[in-house]
């Protein structure tokens, strides 16, 4: 399934959904979304309301555990280990594999692409940098916070990060041309691998629920990837 990327029949449905399910404040209306999901979605949607089953404290707990349940339910014979990952909480925890500076190269390159008032550029960086950091249970030590982190550490060039992820886009959309132009289809292992990033950024995206246009924001947490990797010494 994962190998043929999204190509279910109410998928653009599936969309949709999960788009009003991240967007609603409403707990009742958020309990309705799930359960439609959870008797109707497939794999994709697993992300998405993984993120919301381990916000503590939060009554879309439960409807969302409700969901992937029912979505399980439909999927436990099937043989392959790695569908079955994705029903455990762990396995979608964010893992920051780069350096400290290269974690504030990242904070910064998502900042510029979405902030929206570039005044308070240093107030939204460190609000932002705050929560990747905690998504990503990043140890910043010996600093307390994101901010102490970044005017500590004199190294961290986001100008270089930046140009990184430019180069990373143009390269990106130079193989999508090339793939268009040419009929060329991507094997099935490229396409588990494009939708497993694609669905780690989805629970990344809803775990930090900034109140941008999903595919914007999807499109700029995959790019930004390029700068988590570790270090080559």
């Amino acid at each position: 399934m994962l190998k043929e990327g999204y190509q279910e029949n109410n998928s653009e449905q599936e969309i949709y959904l999960l788009e009003e399910l991240r967007r609603t404040e409403d707990i009742d209306e958020f309990k309705a979304i799930a359960g439609v999901i959870g008797a109707t979605g497939g794999l994709f949607c697993i992300p998405t309301l993984m993120a919301f089953s381990v916000e503590q404290g939060s009554p879309k707990v439960m409807p969302a555990i409700f969901a992937i349940t029912d979505i399980y339910s439909r999927v436990e014979k099937t043989e392959a280990p790695e569908i079955h990952y994705l029903f455990t909480p762990a396995w979608w925890q964010p893992r920051w594999k780069g350096s400290l500076p290269a974690f504030i190269s990242y904070v910064f390159c998502i900042t510029e692409m979405i902030r929206s008032v570039p005044e308070h550029q240093d107030e939204t960086v460190d609000t932002i940098g705050g929560k990747l950091a905690k998504e990503f249970a990043l140890s910043l030590f010996p600093c307390e916070t994101f901010r102490e982190l970044r005017l500590s550490t004199p190294e961290s060039n986001s100008e270089s990060g930046i140009r990184k992820l430019v180069s990373e886009v143009d390269s990106d959309m130079l193989m999508m041309s090339m793939f268009n132009e040419q009929d060329i289809h991507k094997s099935k292992e490229a396409l588990y691998e494009e939708n497993i990033l694609n669905m780690r950024c989805d629970y990344l995206l809803t775990r930090l629920n900034f109140k941008l246009e999903y595919q914007l924001f999807r499109y700029l947490l995959k790019t930004a990837e390029v700068l988590n990797a570790p270090e080559h010494h």
